[in-house]
């Protein structure tokens, strides 16, 4: 199935709101794909993903915004939602993002995950492709 926003898959919104990992896909130098395991959070309209600056993920959104990110369902693996797009990268200096996904999955901020004087950044993902799938 593609589409092109989040809000017209309500079916697929509890596998963005749960306390998933999602594979991140970004593009390398030279051209290859590297994945990254990440959490993430869903607002209701767009995923957000929160890295330090510095990680190969950061810089290869950077140089290219071009990502997929997939999410599947731990109890029915062959469930998924693949979102191709681009990233916006922000600044997050007081690592607000950070926190939000660190509660999600159980913890009380985010601040253990970060070394001193790290710098985060937000990337949101704008969907231009959207696939599902929900095979049992």
């Amino acid at each position: 199935m593609a589409s092109e926003t989040l809000e017209a898959l309500p079916d697929f919104h509890d596998l963005l709101r749960a306390p998933n990992t999602a594979v991140l896909s970004t593009v390398l130098p030279d051209g290859s794909l590297q994945g990254s395991p990440v959490w993430y959070w869903f607002d209701g309209v767009l995923v957000h993903v929160s890295t330090l600056v510095g990680r190969q993920k950061y810089r290869n959104l950077r140089r290219d915004p071009r990502l997929a990110l997939t999410v599947f369902d731990p109890a029915q693996p062959l469930r998924y939602i693949e979102i191709r797009g681009t990233a916006e990268l922000h600044d997050d200096p007081d690592g607000e993002m950070r926190d939000r996904i660190a509660v999600k999955h159980g913890f009380p901020d985010g601040t253990a995950f970060d070394p001193p004087g790290a710098k985060r950044v937000i990337a949101t993902i704008i969907p231009t492709r959207i696939r599902t799938s929900s095979r049992d």
